[in-house]
């Protein structure tokens, strides 16, 4: 019933209302959506405290409500999400499999059949061509009235009904029944010109049609037509919606009155199942929140979970009753609608997370006064008091006391699965020694998508926190998720671990790349100039043709055969190979000559600004803490103000030093050489002033007038 009604993919929306023709009767026409930038990188932590575009397997105030509805319907009909092995998770790799976008979660749980475009792009825009023919010439055929002649005159005036001006000149249509077949051709075509006043005329005397398709369909055609002419004038200068306000709640009345008149006289019609739905479309456009909320609490009660009408039903209740201005006055009003309710709060629930004071927008005592509606829900009510003891800091071991440990169970709902992912939230806030163990007993039961490798981070966290780092990457370990694993080894992992999971031939080809690309990296920036020479054998000697930099974890190729196979010189300054440049560097970590040729490569092949995952290390994620790689990144513009202040260096070295740390701010007037940064105060700190890249292009002129370097450089940025 619900199907393609208010299909969103993305959370700021604005949509054109309208009706379809039948018998696509269960089809919105003339969605129009206005949708945010789709990208979306998660904080790769337990829980969220105020909206994230990455939602999770557990319920929480920060996951997209329409997540939180899926996995609550789920749980009331006793539906657990797919499972792990048979979900179809989406290629957001920076979600992994721990994390997921509603869009992912769609394409999931109901991924939809790959369709070709049409050949013709030329042709014009049928509405509903595809859905509603089929029905229409199975009625027709079913009609033995109709002559065959006119049969295929008709069947052949329907394939342009809908799509642009239709000639009715030259159908000879003579015979009683096919001529309320044509009548009703003409009544749709106005319909779909819009053209209400004849619409109506042509659909009104064929409610008594002696063919029962017709007097049915005629006698359903009313709703729709109200419900277009309803929102014709609701359309902004952009073509979108404009409110509700703006629709004619007269004619919003008309498709009432049409739809009680359409159900009394079919009440188990082939419509009456639309006819139904579309008493919530009159409540929506008519304002009436209240009557809409009923029937949306009826329906999250009633829908089963694994359902993809599921999916569109918490895509409508989201756009129009959750992202209306008075959903919270609604609910708080209201004392009958649990389940509507409990969505609300967890809405209500989001905090700033910057702001300790902050307490949302839920107060305790607002949360203690429901008590009464979730007397059929009390696991509900339980983790809705659980979630805002843990929101607003109060003492763990009261959250602990609030969710009985359910860690070793052999599968959860959404909701069970949620409650005992927040108690060991709560166990970690208590430090509890615990922790790690009630972890690892969740691993078990945790099979459907997204459970393990929530559960898997929560153990992760514990053991980064612990300096437990190598038992994630111990042989055995119960720590599979390769996301997980990646942004370990990007930034917590010893050059140890680095070369084991590089060699580790049970692991993904990208995790052990990303082993090995990790591992050369910070051989050259660190200082380990000895073991690149050997770390190198572990790079291929060809290169991808699909590998680069850029993003360069979230492709499926790792730019690893960089490090063989990158440039060395473009003719500027004369190199070596960048293992002859490492095995100088080994033997004389201050040969200026070859730190200026690994700046070289660093420049030649696009490391200015590159950055492996990065974690603020002043929050408690994934990855956060300090790197178990010794020695001190060395970036471009530190080789270069080295080899200035060494007066020791030869003149070539230091006019191209100068040459090139005034390069580094050209054209932007920014460091382009420094390393990626989280911060705009990073940047700062990484700029030195105007003046002192004077001061580098006076020198170059001055002291090394006959370089090529200063011949060159016209201008300081």
């Amino acid at each position: 019933m619900m199907k393609a009604l208010f299909r969103a993919r993305g959370k700021h929306r604005a949509a054109v209302v309208a009706a379809g023709l039948v018998p696509a009767a269960m089809i919105a026409g003339g969605v129009v959506w206005a949708c945010a930038d789709s990208s979306c990188y998660p904080d790769w932590k337990l829980g969220a405290s105020s909206y994230a575009c990455s939602g999770q397997a557990a319920m929480n105030p920060g996951n997209d409500t329409r997540i939180n509805m899926i996995w609550l319907m789920q749980s009331l009909s006793g539906s657990s999400p797919p499972a792990a092995a048979t979900a179809k998770i989406s290629d957001e790799r920076q979600l992994g499999q721990t994390f997921m976008s509603w869009p992912g979660l769609r394409s999931a749980f109901w991924p939809s059949p790959a369709t070709e475009a049409p050949a013709d792009t030329s042709a014009p825009s049928c509405q509903n061509i595809a859905q509603s023919l089929p029905a229409f010439h199975e009625a027709l055929a079913a009609d033995k009235g109709v002559p065959e002649g006119e049969r295929k005159a008709l069947n052949q005036l329907r394939e342009k009904v809908g799509c642009g001006d239709v000639s009715w000149d030259g159908a000879a249509i003579t015979s009683a029944a096919g001529r309320d077949w044509l009548a009703y051709l003409k009544a749709s075509q106005a319909f779909y010109a819009n053209d209400w006043a004849g619409a109506r005329q042509g659909f009104a005397p064929l409610a008594r049609a002696r063919n029962t398709w017709i007097a049915e369909t005629a006698s359903y055609m009313p709703i729709r037509i109200a419900l277009r002419a309803a929102v014709a004038g609701a359309v902004n200068q952009y073509g979108d919606f404009a409110g509700v306000e703006k629709v004619d709640t007269a004619t919003v009345g008309q498709a009432r009155a049409a739809i009680a008149a359409y159900l009394k006289a079919y009440p188990k019609g082939r419509y009456a199942d639309s006819a139904k739905g579309l008493t919530r479309r009159v409540a929506w456009l008519g304002g009436d929140n209240e009557t809409l909320a009923r029937s949306y609490e009826n329906l999250l009660a009633t829908t089963p979970g694994n359902r993809e009408d599921a999916a569109d039903l918490a895509e409508e209740i989201d756009i129009k009753l959750f992202e209306s201005q008075d959903a919270d006055a609604l609910f708080d009003r209201l004392h009958d609608m649990p389940l509507l309710t409990a969505i609300a709060d967890l809405k209500r629930m989001r905090r700033d997370e910057g702001d300790a004071k902050d307490p949302g927008k839920l107060s305790a005592a607002q949360l203690a006064a429901q008590q009464g509606q979730f007397a059929a829900h009390g696991d509900l009510y339980g983790f809705l008091q659980a979630t805002h003891a843990f929101q607003t800091g109060e003492n763990p071991r009261a959250i602990l006391a609030m969710l009985p440990d359910a860690a070793h169970a052999q599968s959860y709902t959404p909701l069970a699965f949620s409650r005992q992912m927040l108690r060991g939230m709560a166990l970690a806030r208590a430090k509890d020694p615990n922790e790690a163990g009630f972890w690892q007993g969740m691993l078990g039961g945790a099979t459907a998508a997204y459970q393990r490798p929530l559960v898997e981070m929560g153990l992760v966290l514990r053991w980064q926190r612990d300096g437990r780092l190598a038992q994630v990457f111990a042989p055995g370990s119960p720590i599979t998720d390769s996301m997980t694993r990646e942004i370990l080894l990007q930034t917590l992992a010893t050059p140890a671990i680095l070369r084991g999971s590089a060699k580790d031939a049970s692991r993904p080809a990208h995790e052990r790349d990303i082993a090995r690309f990790t591992l050369l990296y910070k051989d050259l920036t660190n200082g380990a100039y000895a073991d690149f020479g050997s770390d190198v054998a572990l790079a291929p000697a060809t290169a991808s043709k699909d590998a680069h930099l850029y993003d360069f974890s979230m492709q499926d190729d790792i730019p690893v055969s960089l490090f063989r196979t990158g440039q060395w010189s473009d003719g500027k300054f004369p190199c070596g190979s960048l293992t002859q440049t490492t095995a100088a560097l080994a033997r004389s970590p201050v040969d200026r000559k070859a730190q200026l040729c690994l700046a070289e490569f660093y420049r030649l092949n696009g490391f200015d600004g590159f950055s492996l995952f990065r974690s603020d290390g002043k929050r408690n994620l994934l990855g956060a803490g300090a790197s178990g790689f010794p020695g001190k990144p060395l970036s471009r513009d530190t080789i270069y103000a080295a080899v200035i202040a060494d007066q020791r260096a030869t003149p070539d070295e230091r006019a191209y030093a100068l040459y090139r740390a005034v390069m580094c701010y050209a054209p932007s007037g920014y460091n382009g050489c420094a390393t990626s940064r989280l911060t705009y105060s990073e940047t700062e700190t990484n700029d030195v002033p105007k003046s002192m890249r004077k001061a580098w292009y006076d020198e170059l002129k001055q002291r090394y007038p006959g370089s090529p370097w200063a011949k060159s450089l016209h201008y300081y940025w």
